[in-house]
Order: structure tokens, then sequence, then C-alpha cells
């Protein structure tokens, strides 16, 4: 999972839906140390797609700032369904 800090959200997740077709969503956030308002970027991909995932945001905004870390688990839309088809308790 990335976490992307970018004053260009508009173009880094363009980028990361063009070249790598995952999805990607923004929240608003504000630098504390700088008080500059940013958008956090969220991508859910895997291991394999981190390299092109840096290469994509550095090619759109070489001042963002990208925290990797592994997720535990993803479900929804793309990934594992959120119920498993067994669940009864719909």
């Amino acid at each position: 999972m990335a976490l992307i800090i970018t004053s260009k959200p508009e173009s880094v997740s363009g980028r990361i839906l063009t070249d790598l077709g995952r999805g990607v969503t923004s929240l608003a956030g504000k630098g504390m140390y700088t008080g500059q308002e940013r958008s956090v970027l969220i991508c859910a991909l895997t291991v394999t797609e981190v390299h092109n995932l840096k290469f994509a945001v550095h090619k759109e905004d070489p001042n963002a700032f990208v925290v990797v870390s592994a997720a535990q688990e993803i479900l929804g839309r793309g990934f594992n369904p959120l119920s498993d088809e067994k669940d009864t308790d719909q």
C-alpha cells in the first residue's frame, strides 16, 4: 500500500491510473511543519508494482513524499471480496 503526499494530485493520480491501471483515493492533508495544504493519495498495489509506482510518481512530482508499506489484507473491488459468499448475515 502506498501513501503519496503531493501538491499535484491530479497529474500524479492520472499517471498511476494510466501507467499502473490502479485506482487512487485522495484525502485532504496539511503539512504540520509547513502548514501547507496537500493531497494524500492512497493506492493499493502488489509488491511487483512498487518500482513502477515510484517511477510514475517521480515523473509527475519529484517532490512528492511516498510511504510504501505492507498491508495486512486488502479487500474490495479488484482484490478479495469484502465478505465470504457463505456469509448469511446480510
